[in-house]
């Protein structure tokens, strides 16, 4: 899974949102909320209930944990170097014509034979300690790379749930604009009537009012399109939303920026497997050195051959052997050489994990961080914006503003709600972008 893909693409889909909103089309039908399939008929969930799901459904997840057990049968086979092997082969024969057994000295149709044999490398340069060393490596770096995976599809999920109660919420926002656009019509009209108004006026309030209901519908669609994102996101093909309950929440209790940074120095998955990943290339360079050393190795058996049954002539062996490698064509040097390389760009793949480990936490902290400072001041800035309405349809009722004053406080009301929404729905994904970084919860 490529989070940052998806974080950018829910931003994205936010921003089109707000574009949309922000520039609606005259000229199109404009229905309103009850004529669009309600989401109560959707299957609604909490955060934690998503995170379970995409813990059970997630695919990203299900590859993962496939590659983890792979290295981990790796290990096995390591371990399984160091016993002995063991085999046992049987045979029967008959032929129509008589043979001489050299066993029994005589004359026989038919032969019998079972073998037990076995052995054991008792010295082979070290090459199973370093293919051990390596498969643990192996295992640690496939376990770092599957903790990223779970914290990265929380993190998805994260995303696609909070861009649902961003838009959700968008739909209030569009929907309490078609009604402040309604009252504004109403409003106009009364001045018209009494004489404080043009017909120009009553045409351009009219025009807004469209304009809000086309907004609206957008709102809806996107809203219907979220609760996809969201089944996706956790495994799922059947439209989830989440509950009524959810909000953009900004209540998590950050810890020092210092302590993030040894945090993540210290167990970030990415870092952690880049580190085994290279620890495992030196093993493999070890293992490479090892093909110049001698190898010895013990075999033996158990054999039972006759022409009756069952075999009673029996004999048995022991060999002990051993080999020196002198010269097999620069193919030692060559793996040497490429295992060298490997561990040279293990290292440097190590170096670029850490750096960009330090620019990801620099930017997941930077959003956080801003989204903090801009949260209250979007507050603020809704509750001076609905303020500055009031006093706008009272001075255009006294005749003291035009037409063009009171719908620029309209829009400037919208742009403030929708700003909220954005620095919060920012402040959600900063947190769950860090906590994917650090491969942990920050609460």
């Amino acid at each position: 899974m490529n989070s940052r893909h998806d974080v950018a693409r829910a931003a994205v889909a936010l921003g089109v949102l707000l574009a949309v909103g922000a520039h609606p089309v005259l000229g199109q039908e404009t229905p309103m909320r009850d004529t669009v399939p309600e989401l109560g008929l959707v299957r609604t969930v909490s955060l934690a209930e998503a995170l379970e799901l995409a813990r059970a459904n997630a695919p990203t997840l299900e590859q993962s944990a496939s590659a983890l057990d792979i290295a981990r049968y790796n290990e096995l086979t390591a371990w399984g170097s160091f016993l002995p092997s063991a085999s046992l082969s049987y045979g029967y024969s008959n032929s129509s014509s008589a043979r001489l057994d050299p066993t029994s000295q005589g004359f026989s149709t038919t032969n019998y034979s079972a073998r037990l044999s076995g052995s054991i490398d008792l010295f082979d340069g070290m090459r199973r300690f370093n293919s051990l060393k390596e498969a643990q490596l192996g295992v640690d770096a496939s376990s770092a790379r599957y903790r990223q995976t779970q914290y990265q599809t929380s993190e998805a999920v994260k995303v696609a749930y909070y861009n649902a109660v961003a838009t959700r919420e968008l739909v209030r926002v569009e929907a309490d604009r078609v009604q402040r656009q309604e009252d504004q019509l109403s409003f106009v009209r009364q001045q018209l009537q009494l004489g404080r108004a043009t017909r120009s006026d009553v045409l351009r309030s009219q025009v807004d009012l469209n304009n809000a209901k086309v907004a609206l519908l957008n709102a809806q669609n996107s809203e219907r399109a979220s609760t996809y994102t969201l089944a996706e996101a956790v495994g799922l093909r059947e439209p989830l939303a989440p509950e009524e309950e959810a909000a953009l929440e900004t209540d998590v209790m950050m810890p020092d920026r210092q302590e993030i940074v040894s945090r993540a120095l210290a167990g970030a998955p990415s870092l952690v497997s880049a580190r085994a990943d290279s620890r495992a290339t030196e093993a493999a360079v070890a293992g490479a050195k090892s093909a110049y050393l001698p190898s010895l190795s013990l075999s033996g058996g158990w054999a039972w051959s006759n022409s009756d049954f069952p075999p009673e002539n029996r004999s048995w062996s022991l060999s002990l052997s051993g080999s020196l490698p002198l010269f097999n064509g620069f193919s030692r040097e060559a793996q040497l050489y490429t295992a060298q390389a490997r561990r040279d760009q293990a290292r440097a793949d190590e170096r670029a994990a850490e750096l960009s480990l330090r620019s990801d936490l620099d930017a997941a902290l930077g959003t956080i961080e801003a989204a903090v400072a801009s949260i209250d001041l979007a507050q603020q800035t809704v509750e001076l914006s609905d303020e500055d309405l009031r006093v706008t349809r009272e001075r255009y009722r006294l005749g003291l503003a035009t037409i063009l004053d009171l719908q620029s406080a309209q829009i400037t009301l919208r742009q403030a709600e929708v700003d909220l929404i954005q620095r919060r729905f920012d402040y959600r994904i900063g947190i769950a972008r860090l906590e994917a970084i650090l491969g942990s919860y920050l609460q």
